[in-house]
């Protein structure tokens, strides 16, 4: 595998001022259960919030609003509501966790301690068994990462993962902070284009719901004990 960078390029603005919206999903039912990936339907506050995200979003009334989604129905449950042509993109698919798919992290910390120790050790570059890494996620969004950023008035419903790794490619984040990057359920980040640069709004809407945001743990240690290796997962039921 070759070495990290240790940045993304800016992609330089376009001339004219446009605008793109990017939304996790509403809750699943596997974010509420601490499982990773999968392709589990909403939870009754996940579909809550999806008639929310079209409440917002019908009423800005955007011009040629156009709305992708991923090829996991979770996506596509969120846009439902939405009043406009909607497209699957599968480059914009959550990362694979591979072997560990559809587990909590509890379960990879108790069956693969070795792997969970690894991926904390080096989030950006680790590669689930039989899955992808962020960087793979990059790579696979690349190809059509120019054409993202001279839409307007586009919608885009993803994943966490995915999502981290636009937003750092678009605004230039440093790579290392890529797959810690706070990107909240419930929450509709709007990116204004100018030749200025890029202004970033961020819009949570008033439905509840979990944090799945896991902070890198101080002990990365493959010797750790499982305590340790899950002092930082957030709390699901």
């Amino acid at each position: 595998m070759p070495p990290c960078p240790s940045t993304f390029p800016l992609f330089p603005p376009s001339e004219h001022l446009n605008t793109i919206y990017l939304s996790r999903h509403g809750e699943s039912l596997n974010n509420l259960y601490g499982r990773i990936g999968g392709d589990k339907g909403l939870s009754e506050r996940g579909q809550k919030y999806a008639k929310e995200l079209s409440k917002f979003v019908n009423s800005l009334k955007l011009p040629g609003l156009k709305v992708w989604t991923t090829q996991y129905r979770r996506t596509q449950q969120t846009a439902e509501h939405i009043e406009a042509p909607k497209h699957i993109e599968a480059a914009l698919g959550e990362i694979c966790a591979g072997d560990h798919d559809d587990m909590t992290y509890e379960e990879i910390a108790e069956k693969f301690p070795v792997e969970f120790a690894l991926r904390d050790a080096d989030k950006l570059c680790y590669r689930y068994p039989n899955g992808e890494s962020y960087l793979d996620v990059v790579h696979r969004i690349k190809p059509i990462l120019q054409t993202i950023k001279e839409e307007d008035n586009l919608l885009i419903i993803s994943h966490q993962a995915t999502l981290r790794c636009l937003l750092t490619m678009i605004l230039g984040y440093p790579s290392q902070d890529l797959p810690y990057l706070k990107v909240p359920l419930h929450t509709v980040i709007k990116l204004s284009f100018s030749d200025e640069g890029v202004l970033v709004d961020y819009h949570r809407l008033p439905v509840e719901c979990v944090d799945t945001h896991r902070v890198k743990p101080i002990n990365c240690e493959i010797t750790r004990r499982l305590e340790d290796a899950c002092v930082t997962v957030p709390f699901h039921l």
